[in-house]
This record gives C-alpha cells, structure tokens and sequence, in this order.
C-alpha cells in the first residue's frame, strides 16, 4: 500500500509539473505575441475599430526598404486612413503664418483630392522633413499626388522640442472620425506668435505648417473656417 501511495503521489507531482510547464510556455508565448501585435502597431498600424461609416486615423512607422542614405536625417509622419465608401477625401496643406486651431492664415497653401471609391478603402498620407546640405524640403505624399517646399532656413525642424507639434494621433492607437468632421493631421509651428517688421505681434499666427484632411461635400463650410468663420466648421480636439 505504501508503495502504491508513493507511486500516486509521484503521478501527480508528474501532472501538477506538466501542467506548470505547459502554463509557464503558453504565457511565454502569449508574452512574445504581445510583443508581436504592439511592434505591428508601432511599425505597419492597424485598425483596432471597425465602424466602416467612420475615418479612422493610426500612425505608421516607415517601411525600411523606403528609407534611403539621402533620408538619414529627417523627420517623417506617416499616416493609415481607413476611409468609408463614396467618402470624397480632399487635402489641404497650409505652410507660412498658420493658425493654433483653425485652417487658414497667410503664406502658401495647396488643396488637392481624388475620386471617391465606391467601398470603402485605405490610404497613406506622408508628411516628411529632409535634410540636405543644412537646408530642409517639406514633402508632402498622399493619394492625390506629391508636393515639396523649402522650409525657411531660420525655421529649425530639427529642434522638435522647440516647436509645438499636434498629431492627430500616435503610435498604437485609432482615432475615430465622423465623415463630416475636418482632420488636422499635423500641425507643426513655433510656440510664439509671429512678429510684423515693428515688431508687434501678427495676434493669432504663428510660423509653421498645417495639414488638413476633409469630405469635399463638406468644402464651402471648411473654406469659411479657413476664412474666420468659426460657426462653420470646429477643430475636432
């Protein structure tokens, strides 16, 4: 009898080890496919809603086999947007005297769109700072085409911490919009508002560069923002 007991218990100190060992791989492996699903939202962005009447917005990191020697130092913001069916997008970038909350200011500006796609679709929106020769080119990548602009050389992009940036949003989470909200992608500018020549205050304006994304139904009402009209459209905070 003894020697069954002892058998029995050894059995079971047999399954309990098993099972620990089993539990202890299985959380090693859940652990490691973690991991695995936060680099993927850090690095390609994924969609963690599924409202198909809604844009959505992730952040997304840069395919290495797009980075060249010439992109060494740079400063990029790549954008994922899910779009919903027949959503005509339309893009506006604004570089010069831009505002803190609205559209719209003084300087250049560009507005671009596409054919709205009858289901619903995913883009890439690509705002990106290089650097040649101590001088920086702004270049802008979207579905309806490219663009480049000399940013100003007493502009330093490469103080980031000097400036005030905004993204709509950072690595590892969606952010969700109406199809009739306007979407400030980025906004980079200085913190201090612009001086005129006397040296007073342009009161509102502030050197930089805005880029705006929006449905073209919805254009009259965005360009009376751009305007000063603030009924007609708000900045979605």
């Amino acid at each position: 009898m003894a020697t069954k007991r002892s058998a029995l218990r050894i059995l079971l100190l047999m399954v309990i080890a098993t099972g620990l060992i089993f539990t202890v791989n299985a959380n090693l492996r859940l652990s490691s496919l973690r991991e695995v699903h936060h680099e993927l939202l850090m690095r390609v962005g994924l969609f963690e809603e599924s409202d198909l009447t809604k844009v959505h917005v992730v952040r997304a990191g840069v395919p290495e086999d797009l980075i060249t020697s010439e992109m060494s130092n740079c400063k990029i913001w790549r954008y994922r947007l899910s779009i919903p069916a027949k959503y005509h997008l339309c893009y506006q970038n604004h570089q010069g005297l831009v505002k803190a909350d609205a559209p719209g200011g003084l300087g250049g500006s560009s507005r671009t769109w596409g054919s709205p796609n009858p289901e619903p679709s995913e883009v890439v929106f690509s705002v990106s700072f290089v650097q040649d020769n101590g001088e920086w080119t702004l270049s802008v990548n979207h579905i309806g085409g490219a663009s480049s602009h000399a940013v100003p050389k007493d502009f330093d992009i490469n103080s980031v911490d000097d400036l005030v940036v905004e993204e709509v949003v950072d690595f590892g989470v969606t952010r969700s919009f109406s199809a009739d909200e306007p979407i400030c992608l980025l906004r980079i500018r200085e913190k201090n508002e612009a001086l005129n020549r006397d040296g007073t205050k342009k009161q509102g304006l502030y050197r930089g560069f805005v880029f705006y994304l929006f449905e073209k139904q919805r254009e009259k009402a965005f360009s009376a923002w751009a305007s000063g009209q603030v009924s007609a459209m708000q900045e979605v905070k």
